[in-house]
């Protein structure tokens, strides 16, 4: 596993640039937003546990890509 990870790492730092890193992010977002389309309920039933658990994403997103050298 942690091989695949460092294949995705230098792929990512060697071949994909700013506007493809970007794109990324959002091709990451559109099933969540279609699947927020077609289950409201469920979204809005797990909301705080939702927004819990990407705060703590966010949290560790920032240690990565601030603080770890």
């Amino acid at each position: 596993m942690r091989k695949l990870i460092n294949n995705w790492e230098k792929k990512l730092k060697n071949d994909f640039g700013f506007w493809d890193l970007g794109f990324l992010k959002v091709y990451g977002m559109i099933p969540g937003l279609i699947l927020g389309a077609l289950f409201p309920e469920f979204i809005m039933k797990y909301l705080w546990i939702l927004l819990i658990v990407f705060g703590v994403l966010m949290v560790r997103y920032f240690y990565l890509l601030f603080i770890k050298k």
